[in-house]
C-alpha cells in the first residue's frame, strides 16, 4: 500500500517547510540521508521502517527537522 497525503496535510506540511520547494528540498534530502543509513528521529512500526518517505514526513511533522536558512542543510532537532 502506498503512502498518500490528503491536501489539507499537505498543506499544513508546505506552511511547516516554508512552502512547497522547501517541503520537496527538505523531505528529498532526509530520504536520501535515510537510504544512507541514518537513524531514524522518530519511531515508527515496522511495517513502515523501510518507507523512508514515511519516516521523513513523520520526523517533520514531530519538528524533529527542518531546513536551514541557506536552503540545503538539514537542522535535526535535539533530543
Amino acid at each position: 500500500m502506498a503512502f498518500a497525503l490528503d491536501y489539507p496535510e499537505l498543506e499544513g506540511l508546505y506552511s511547516v517547510a516554508g512552502g512547497k520547494f522547501r517541503l520537496t528540498v527538505l523531505l528529498q534530502r532526509r530520504v536520501g540521508e535515510l537510504v544512507k543509513g541514518a537513524p531514524r528521529l522518530v519511531k515508527v512500526d515496522n511495517k513502515r521502517e523501510r518507507d523512508f518517505i514515511y519516516v521523513a514526513v513523520q520526523e517533520l511533522k514531530a519538528g524533529k527537522i527542518k531546513l536551514a536558512a541557506d536552503g540545503e542543510t538539514i537542522v535535526k532537532a535535539e533530543a
